[in-house]
């Protein structure tokens, strides 16, 4: 039996360059590229990594440090069960033809749960608009004050927070069109057909 080496450091690689990982609070999440949870048997050291809508994420596992990493992030656990739908899953023949105790092989880690909030939701980015216009009204009264910009305070600052809401609204349109990309992509769709892109 060889041994099989890895050449990536951490639980998992992303093949792909995707950019899919954990969810991490208090920043942007798109919802298609978070990992909410894998599928792994640890017999056979296969795992099924999926999103929030259960779509399997195409990542290839370290299995050296795949129990570390479930324990550190997993908040619930199933056993005997295998998440994941999509051309990246396990195919459904096999997954059918699973006797119960090659069943009871797999067990399932949620990282995430229903309560999570996603950016692509108008809501949650309103929220996060925000906030970041608040953060650059503060810096644009800052530059001003040490700036030698001859425009008056309110005039800076109106035009910083204007060109900050417009550039924050083309980076919500371009991010929602590549998560919409890429949630076609884990479903075995032809992606949607953008302008521009």
């Amino acid at each position: 039996m060889s041994v099989r080496r890895y050449h990536f450091t951490g639980p998992y690689h992303d093949p792909y360059g995707a950019a899919f990982c954990l969810y991490k609070p208090g920043e942007i999440n798109w919802r298609h590229r978070i990992i909410a949870g894998v599928s792994w048997n640890g017999q056979t050291q296969e795992a099924f990594f999926f999103n929030p809508d259960g779509l399997t994420i195409p990542l290839r596992v370290n299995p050296w440090e795949m129990p570390a990493f479930m324990r550190k992030h997993g908040i619930r656990r199933e056993f005997s069960t295998i998440v994941g739908e999509g051309p990246f899953a396990m195919d459904k023949q096999r997954r059918l033809s699973l006797t119960a105790s090659q069943l009871a092989e797999w067990v399932t880690y949620w990282f995430t749960d229903e309560s999570y909030p996603y950016s692509n939701d108008a809501e949650v980015w309103d929220g996060w608009v925000a906030n970041d216009l608040e953060e650059e009204r503060a810096t644009s009264e800052q530059s001003h004050a040490f700036g030698r910009d001859q425009t008056d305070l309110d005039t800076f600052v109106d035009e910083c927070v204007a060109k900050r809401e417009e550039w924050l609204t083309e980076e919500y349109r371009r991010r929602c069109r590549e998560d919409a990309r890429i949630c076609a992509w884990l479903k075995g769709e032809p992606h949607p057909l953008i302008s521009g892109n």
